[in-house]
C-alpha cells in the first residue's frame, strides 16, 4: 500500500541520515572536503556561463576537482603515515604532471575551460591546490619513512625515468600545433601522457605487496572519477568536431588524447581493484598489517 511505501522510503531515508551522521563525526576532515566540493560544484552550475566550442570544458573542471578531492583525502583522512601500499614514484609522476600542466595554463588560454570560470582562475586554483597537496604528502612519506626505515623494495626510480622519458617521446610525436606556442602545447601534451602512466608504479607495487592502508579507499576512488570524468570530456570532443580537427590537421592528436586518456582509465580502474582486494585480504585473515600503523600526530 501507498502507507507502507512512505514508511519504507522514511526507514531508509533516517538510515541514510544515521550513516551520513556517522561517517562525518568519524571523518570530520574528509566530510569538510567532500561538503566543500559539493557547494563548489553547486556555485558552478548554477552560474556557468560556457562558450559555444565550450559547453563541455565544464568536465575540466569538475575532473581536476575530482583529482585534487583525492590528494586532499589522501593527506588528511589516511591512518597510516608511512603510507603502506602506496607508491611514492606515483606521487611524483602525478606532481611532475600536475606543474608541468599548470606551467602551460598559467601564462596561456589554450588549454583553460572556455567558460566563465576562468574570469576567476578557478581550474588554475584547483590544479595548485592538488600541487599543494601532492607537495606536502611527498615531503611526509619522505620524512616519515625515514624515521621508521620503511623500504618500498619494489618501487624503483627507474620506473619514474621510464615514464618521464616514454612520455617525452609521444608529447613529442602527438603534441598539438594549433596554439601558436611549441612549449606550452609540448608540456601540455607531456603532462596528459605522464599523467596516463601515472599509476603503474602503484600497479606493480600492489601486485608484488598486498598490504595497503584501508583508509586510503576514498583516494583510489576519486582518482578513478576523475580518470573516467576526463576521458569523457576527450573522447566525446573527439567524435563530436573529428571532421574539423580532420580538416585542420589536428586529428593525430585527439587520437592521441582518447589513448592517453584510455590508458590512464585503465590503469586507474586497476589500481582501484587492486586496492580493494588488498585491503579485504587481512580481514579475511585475521592478521594485521606489516607495519604498525603510525600516527598521523607522530609528523
Amino acid at each position: 500500500s501507498s502507507v507502507d511505501g512512505h514508511l519504507l522510503v522514511c526507514k531508509a531515508t533516517f538510515a541514510l541520515f544515521l550513516m551520513l551522521f556517522s561517517y562525518i563525526r568519524e571523518h570530520p576532515r574528509a566530510a569538510v572536503l567532500y561538503g566543500s566540493v559539493a557547494v563548489g560544484c553547486l556555485i558552478v552550475y548554477k552560474t556557468l556561463q560556457a562558450k559555444a566550442t565550450g559547453q563541455y570544458d565544464y568536465l575540466l573542471t569538475l575532473a581536476a576537482a575530482f583529482q585534487t578531492l583525492a590528494f586532499g583525502l589522501l593527506v588528511s583522512d589516511t591512518k597510516s603515515s608511512v603510507g603502506e601500499g602506496l607508491s611514492e614514484k606515483t606521487l611524483w609522476a602525478l606532481f611532475t604532471a600536475h606543474v608541468t600542466r599548470l606551467s602551460t595554463t598559467f601564462w596561456g588560454e589554450g588549454y583553460v575551460p572556455e567558460d566563465n570560470t576562468s574570469d576567476v582562475f578557478l581550474y588554475q586554483a584547483i590544479e595548485t591546490a592538488g600541487v599543494c597537496c601532492l607537495a606536502y604528502q611527498l615531503l611526509k612519506l619522505n620524512t616519515v619513512r625515514s624515521l621508521h626505515d620503511v623500504g618500498q623494495a619494489a618501487d624503483r626510480w627507474s620506473m619514474l625515468w621510464a615514464m618521464v622519458a616514454v612520455a617525452l617521446v609521444l608529447a613529442f610525436n602527438t603534441h598539438s600545433t594549433g596554439h601558436g606556442d611549441y612549449f606550452a602545447d609540448l608540456s601540455w601534451m607531456f603532462s596528459v601522457w605522464l599523467e596516463s602512466f601515472a599509476l603503474f608504479p602503484q600497479v606493480y607495487l600492489l601486485r608484488t605487496k598486498s598490504q595497503v592502508d584501508e583508509t586510503a579507499a576514498h583516494f583510489a576512488g576519486c582518482t578513478l572519477v576523475a580518470s573516467v570524468i576526463f576521458a569523457f570530456f576527450w573522447l566525446r570532443n573527439s567524435r563530436d568536431r573529428y571532421e574539423e580537427f580532420q580538416s585542420s590537421g589536428e586529428h593525430g592528436f585527439f587520437l592521441a588524447l582518447g589513448m592517453a586518456s584510455i590508458i590512464r582509465v585503465s590503469l586507474c580502474g586497476i589500481y582501484f581493484y587492486l586496492f580493494m582486494k588488498s585491503s579485504r585480504a587481512p580481514k579475511e585473515k585475521g592478521g594485521g598489517s606489516e607495519y604498525e600503523l603510525c600516527a598521523q600526530e607522530d609528523l
